[in-house]
């Protein structure tokens, strides 16, 4: 199963920065029961500001950056966020029907479809947790049913984004849920919305979105690999280049010993380097997201890895995952004799393929 994540609940607390502050005026209505209102600023539902409600009534107003994100509610199942563009905002937090500028009743509207198929995904996640501690046949099969529906509805969500992005482009709303869905997408999709013509590409937040695409260009089929300087087990530098391009094949594997997916995955890593190694001098160079060089080195000798190895022990903050925009492991590239990169994220049968073509057998 893919890593779960809700959208809405994931970029509501996206807020930009830009240089000239502006006024706002948020008014709305809510259920008569609820006391107050608040502007919210992280997932903990802490509270940056709040105002008082009355009679079902309230009105909150300040100064954000212009075009910054601001989100509000009551609770986490009652908030919504819009954009400070200058115009007043009236919002109906029973129902999150906005009215204001054409950007921020189309974001909202977008937002509205997002937390129904968030709603979708809560409810099947409760079954799969259940189905995850059953171990019998059925629910096992059922488990794999549910991740595959919220797979699905994930993948639904994406789609969503980028059409929207695609045709919005001339308000900065996209800017918000495309800072929180880059690392789900791949080169492809993120070249696709990454326009400098619009509106929302100067957002701030877009400025992690940009550079994201531009490590994974340095993984694409075609492209020269970029080195990496780093520490063999025994603390020695190394190069990614002391192996790469040196007239064969390389297998370079973006892994963990903390992490379940890799070690699933390793043993057709190890089964693609005996079959190859010593025949066609095939080889792997494995780069450990490790950040301690203990648990690193069980790792390699648990899984029977033989080949190079190296790390800079510093976990997601490696320089590995910042060069080659590294946002989930197992991960790897596989490079040509001559240092260009042939194919990425070759996995289980995947990479048995491609090998058997490049090899003849």
């Amino acid at each position: 199963m893919k890593r779960l994540f809700s959208i809405m609940a994931a970029a509501t607390m996206a807020v930009s920065i830009q240089a000239q502050n502006a006024d706002y005026v948020i008014s709305g209505t809510t259920p008569d029961s609820i006391k107050k209102v608040y502007v919210i600023t992280n997932l903990n539902f802490d509270q940056q500001d709040s105002v008082a409600v009355n009679g079902g009534k309230f009105q909150l107003s300040g100064k954000k950056p212009v075009n910054s994100f601001i989100t509000i509610g009551y609770d986490r199942e009652h908030m919504a966020t819009v954009i400070n563009d200058y115009t007043p905002i009236t919002i109906n937090l029973k129902n999150n029907f906005v009215t204001g500028s054409v950007q921020n009743v189309q974001f909202v509207d977008l937002q509205k479809e997002q937390q129904k198929q968030d709603a979708k995904l809560a409810e099947l996640y409760s079954d799969w947790q259940k189905a995850r501690k059953d171990e019998t046949i059925e629910a096992q099969t059922k488990k794999k049913t549910l991740e595959k529906q919220m797979d699905d509805i994930q993948f639904g969500q994406i789609e969503n984004i980028l059409k929207f992005a695609k045709t919005h482009s001339n308000s900065v709303a996209p800017a918000f849920y495309l800072s929180q869905i880059a690392n789900s997408l791949n080169y492809d999709q993120l070249n696709s919305v990454l326009d400098n013509t619009t509106a929302y590409y100067h957002h701030p937040l877009m400025q992690q979105v940009i550079a994201l695409k531009q490590a994974l260009a340095k993984r694409r089929p075609g492209s020269a690999f970029t080195d990496l300087s780093m520490e063999d087990m025994d603390g020695n530098p190394v190069k990614l280049s002391n192996w790469v391009g040196k007239g064969n094949y390389v297998l370079v594997d973006f892994w963990a010993s903390w992490c379940g997916p890799c070690r699933m995955e390793m043993p057709n890593v190890v089964d693609a380097y005996k079959r190859y190694h010593a025949a066609k001098g095939f080889d792997v160079v494995g780069v450990s997201f490790d950040s301690q060089r203990d648990a690193w080195k069980k790792g390699v000798k648990d899984l029977g890895m033989e080949w190079h190895q190296m790390s800079d022990l510093k976990g997601w903050k490696s320089a590995a995952q910042t060069t080659y925009g590294i946002n989930g492991i197992p991960s790897n590239i596989l490079v040509d004799p001559q240092g260009k990169i042939v194919a990425s994220d070759l996995r289980g049968e995947g990479l048995a393929a491609k090998l058997k073509e490049i090899y003849g057998y």
